[in-house]
């Protein structure tokens, strides 16, 4: 018995096996960029536990807030000289350009505050704090003329201020770290603590964390269901910007996920001829 012949000429099957041949060679190539983006990811990470690990060590104390504020000078030192040296005239390599996080800003000390705050917020968050960066608005600018961070202190049960540009942490009469309420509740009592290079028009009582009103506030149902479902604090933490600290969980993510919806249709394709 004669088997027939799917194909309708040599040129049809010749496409065949190229094709073929193609889909093979692209799995390899996302294998391997796969497995590069996951040794980067491993390799930023372990950059930023270091520090962490290292601020725990020279911290004063076992407090959150100890580890914080030992991280927080650790780094601006750091930046700052770093700064000093390349004067914001660096070339960034091409795997800088493609995978920008956090650690350009480290590398180089550029940023300015959102530079720092994002070096900060990274290194925090591997040390399992509740962080978030937020933007202060600004007189005659609008939001995003300064950028700070909180995280959430299990010592004080509360969130509290940090500014790592200038190394600025709000106390209040008993010593506690404010939070950025706090500070615009009381500005002008903890008006003394701030460095004279501080802009005035910064304002503490209009802070944006993640705008949820942006595309329509199409935003904001999904700030309802997590505050509903994980409580307020979890919903408090959700902040854009602190996924761009780093890129590879993002890109290994979309590319897993774009990887099985091609394969979902093409299964689909495949089981309807």
């Amino acid at each position: 018995m004669r088997i027939p012949n799917p194909f309708k000429s040599h040129l049809e099957y010749l496409r065949f096996c190229l094709g073929k041949r193609f889909v093979k060679v692209a799995h390899y190539l996302l294998f391997v960029l796969l497995i590069y983006i996951l040794i980067e990811w491993q390799h930023e990470n372990n950059l930023y536990r270091n520090i962490g690990h290292a601020a725990r060590t020279h911290a004063a104390n076992g407090d959150d807030t100890s580890v914080v504020k030992e991280a927080m000078t650790s780094i601006n030192d750091i930046m700052q000289s770093r700064h000093d040296l390349f004067q914001d005239q660096e070339t960034h390599s091409w795997k800088q350009a493609v995978f920008q996080s956090a650690d350009i800003d480290l590398m180089y000390g550029s940023g300015a505050c959102g530079g720092y705050s994002k070096v900060l917020a990274r290194t925090l968050q591997l040390q399992g704090y509740d962080v978030r960066i937020g933007q202060l608005k600004t007189i005659g600018f609008g939001y995003g003329g300064h950028i700070i961070i909180e995280l959430y202190s299990e010592t004080l049960n509360k969130w509290v201020f940090v500014d790592p540009l200038f190394k600025l942490i709000i106390r209040q009469k008993n010593g506690d770290w404010a939070s950025v309420k706090e500070v615009a509740k009381h500005y002008e009592l903890y008006r003394s603590q701030f460095p004279a290079e501080f802009n005035e028009r910064f304002k503490f009582d209009d802070v944006r964390y993640t705008n949820w009103d942006k595309f329509g506030g199409i935003a904001k149902p999904y700030y309802a269901l997590a505050k509903l479902f994980k409580g307020e604090r979890y919903a408090d933490t959700i902040c854009l910007r602190m996924y761009d600290l780093s890129t590879f969980p993002v890109l290994f993510w979309s590319i897993e996920i774009g990887y099985l919806v091609l394969m979902g249709v093409g299964f689909w394709r495949y089981r309807r001829k």
